[in-house]
């Protein structure tokens, strides 16, 4: 492994949708579609610490494999390990923890539903890291999500089990750790590349929580582990953790991001047609009427002033109009010559006279 070259990001995303590009925001909506329900299969029987961790150690294995068979894999820079090791703690330990053991206690609807406030979030957290500036769209957009998750916890605690209100928290906290990690990752990305960047954060949070997983192994029966809750992981992992994390970076480098953010939050009513299919249940009102509300907001922000990519480059600042004219091709003419004063006429050389070779006036040749 070597430091390699610092790869900088395509500043600018296309704004055309090729069949290429299209087939690839669909892909990622109808991959993240079934995420939540592969976490619920899997967390039937598999604790939520050893899921998770076990989920983004076979993907930085994977990711890992892939870069060396490339000759991808270099070393980050000094400077960068702090953030590394940072997000690795948060996406790996935290943010899988609070993930799965939400969805343990409530649901998978509820966990697409919470999961698609993320673009509001990001948005949130980059005004105030000063990434993008506060407009109506961003703000109004925040308050719309906020209300929309509100109303589904209230149904939570009036309609449903005590266990949904502790897993709608859980969830609020795995959302809050995710839209962290995709904006702090913004540097990463654009230094490393993306997935030389999750292998390192992959890898870094795996190591963190290797203790964590040994202690809950040695407790744990894994006789019991149904091949329901294996298939789950396994889809967690090479399907997620690995497929959908590269083409969301591959089309936010090719589209704009509000175009990309509104067809991977179109994973979620694909989420509730399955979980109504698979249990023979609907969503009550309230839950609908706070996703109204949700979604809602998140399209107010979307579709607001261009918000900046996560995990790609900041748009550059609009610049002032100028107050001058417009130029002309034709240059403009200048002050006129003035006319020379006629000296006094030279008189002509007498014949046989040579002529003066000192430079001068009167020089002649």
């Amino acid at each position: 492994m070597t430091q390699g070259p610092q790869r900088i990001a395509n500043p600018h995303a296309d704004q055309r949708l090729r069949p290429m590009d299209l087939s690839a925001l669909i892909s990622l909506t109808v991959l993240s579609s079934f995420t939540p329900i592969a976490v619920a299969c899997a967390v039937a029987t598999i604790p939520p610490i050893i899921g998770g961790v076990l989920r983004f150690t076979m993907a930085a294995i994977f990711i890992g494999a892939v870069l060396v068979l490339r000759r991808k894999l270099q070393l980050p820079q000094r400077a960068d390990w702090l953030l590394i090791v940072t997000l690795g703690v948060v996406c790996v330990p935290i943010n899988q923890m609070a993930f799965w053991g939400g969805v343990e206690l409530a649901n998978a609807s509820h966990a697409a539903m919470l999961y698609s406030t993320t673009p509001v979030l990001v948005a949130v957290m980059a005004c105030l890291m000063r990434m993008e500036r506060w407009s109506f769209p961003v703000m109004g957009g925040a308050v719309l999500a906020v209300l929309g998750v509100l109303v589904i916890l209230l149904d939570s605690g009036l309609f449903l089990k005590r266990s949904f209100i502790r897993g709608d928290l859980l969830l609020l906290v795995a959302v809050a750790t995710w839209s962290g990690y995709l904006v702090f990752s913004r540097r990463l990305n654009i230094r490393y590349g993306s997935l030389a960047s999750q292998f390192w954060i992959f890898l870094s949070g795996a190591i963190i929580s290797l203790p964590l997983l040994a202690f809950r192994s040695a407790q744990m029966n894994w006789a019991n582990v149904t091949i329901l809750s294996w298939l789950g992981l396994i889809y967690l992992t090479l399907f997620v953790a690995v497929g959908v994390f590269f083409l969301y970076n591959w089309c936010i480098e090719r589209q704009p991001p509000s175009r990309v953010a509104t067809f991977g939050n179109a994973a979620f009513p694909l989420t509730l047609i399955w979980e109504a299919l698979l249990h023979g249940r609907l969503p009550g009102i309230w839950f609908l009427a706070g996703s109204v509300l949700l979604l809602s907001g998140m399209m107010l922000t979307i579709y607001g002033p261009r918000r900046y990519n996560a995990l790609g480059t900041q748009p550059p600042m609009p610049h002032a109009p100028s107050t001058e004219p417009p130029s002309t091709d034709t240059p403009s003419p200048g002050p006129p010559m003035p006319t020379p004063i006629p000296g006094p006429p030279v008189p002509a050389p007498m014949p046989g006279t040579p002529v003066s070779a000192t430079p001068g006036p009167n020089r002649t040749f």
